[in-house]
């Protein structure tokens, strides 16, 4: 039954959490040929940081997950480029309470320079003590006989001037009239709501029917004391020619984890003296590929001729493969001499090692087809002979039972020698 076992390495260098136990540098090792690998990944998605690679023609696309963990004693701040997340908050027994969260946007906030906001260009078309009007930089143009639709908005010809340098337009949002403005040829126009920022361009006759150009561009005024548009639950606290000062609406409706922006962050452990936050980045970048390229995280891109394919440590990979950054494939049973923590995933029917330490009298236990019984699984913790690090097992008698085992190492496991748990009705028990 056994084929291949795979050891894969975290990259994080201090300490990874399960629940509330910390493990140091560990190894997560199953065998590849059997569900338990899927097993595997379920402790990888958690812990590891990733990156899915699409290949579409000559560009490459990687979606990435960064995950890192990071103590504070009451302030946790996040930089990403030009912004800065401030997270301040208090311990309270077991439990984090927010207190504010401010994001802080770097940007050169001029007429007529080009900012980033959420990967999406702008220009800064309006600025004044307490307002910024931005457009969208490229925006699209439309031609069309008599109306058109762009995002909610539709726009619909009414009136046209003898020498076509002046049209009359009505303004439909989600089915409403919102506006009827006059439109001068070149001029740029935003919409009563300021979302829609709309230039007539050109009219030509047809006969008896006419041709419109238009220019459309999506728009975002940001004042100060007003809600953000591109995320409700901040208001804009304050507008400088430098920056942008966000603020959280309502901490207090903050549980556990705050989900902002591309991040995700979570209290992982509540110390005496601090705080271990999970902290989760999720964003993607898209590469042309012309000849050689390197896309970070030691992944190279290379075309040969119309074709372009990936590498990751000198593997080819598949289009839309995900790789775990930092994982290593290793068989043998060398891996128990690694002065790492281990977590070996299936009994010894299916995974070497933890066959291995039965025979060597190591494991005490035998887990079989009957022990620990159906739909049951055990964490087992042992002292490694060969190294100074531990050795977890996570075990059933039937792929439930792991499955059992695995969920409850990560949400139920505080640092038991032995913890047996049941999966039970799609849920994890421990008996």
């Amino acid at each position: 039954m056994y084929k291949e076992i795979i050891p894969i390495f975290l990259i994080f260098g201090i300490m990874s959490t399960i629940s509330g136990y910390m493990l140091s540098d560990p190894l997560i090792v199953a065998n590849k040929s059997t569900s338990d690998y899927d097993m595997a990944k379920i402790l990888m998605e958690n812990f590891y940081s990733s990156r899915e690679v699409i290949i579409e023609r000559d560009n490459v696309s990687l979606i990435a997950k960064d995950i890192y963990y990071i103590p504070a004693a009451n302030k946790l701040t996040l930089n990403d480029g030009d912004k800065d997340i401030i997270v301040e908050f208090s311990k309270s027994g077991n439990s984090v309470k927010y207190e504010d969260i401010e994001c802080i946007e770097h940007l050169n906030l001029k007429k007529g320079e080009e900012i980033k906001l959420f990967n999406r260009s702008y220009v800064v078309d309006d600025i004044s003590s307490d307002k910024i009007i931005l457009k969208e930089k490229d925006g699209k143009e439309i031609i069309t006989n008599e109306s058109f639709t762009y995002d909610n908005y539709k726009v619909v010809v009414d009136l046209v001037s003898a020498d076509l340098n002046m049209i009359v337009v009505d303004i439909y949002k989600d089915g409403r009239d919102i506006d009827r403005p006059k439109l001068k040829k070149g001029e740029l126009y935003y919409t009563k709501d300021g979302d829609l920022g709309i230039q007539y361009v050109n009219c030509t006759r047809e006969g008896k029917s006419y041709k419109f150009t238009f220019k459309v561009f999506s728009t975002l005024i940001l004042k100060e004391g007003q809600p953000y548009p591109l995320d409700n639950r901040f208001i804009v606290k304050e507008i400088r020619d430098d920056e942008i000062k966000l603020e959280y609406r309502e901490t207090s409706k903050i549980k556990r984890e705050i989900d902002l922006f591309n991040y995700s962050i979570a209290p992982e452990k509540i110390l005496d003296d601090y705080v271990l936050f999970k902290v989760i980045k999720r964003y993607s970048k898209t590469y042309k590929v012309e000849n050689e390229c390197y896309l970070g995280s030691g992944i190279y891109a290379l075309k040969s001729g119309d074709k372009v394919e990936v590498y990751y440590k000198g593997r080819k990979l598949k289009n839309k493969e995900k790789i775990y950054l930092g994982s290593s494939g290793i068989v043998g049973s060398n891996v128990l001499k690694e002065n790492k923590d281990i977590v070996l995933i299936g009994g010894p029917m299916v995974n070497k090692i933890v066959r291995e330490l039965e025979k060597s009298g190591v494991l005490k236990i035998n887990i079989t087809d009957s022990y620990p019984g159906k739909r049951k699984g055990l964490i087992l913790k042992l002292k490694n002979p060969y190294s100074n690090g531990n050795i977890y097992i996570l075990a059933g008698s039937d792929r439930w039972g792991t499955m059992a085992s695995v969920l409850a190492f990560l949400s139920k496991y505080n640092g038991e020698n032995k913890l047996e748990v049941e999966w039970i009705n799609g849920s994890v028990k421990t008996t």
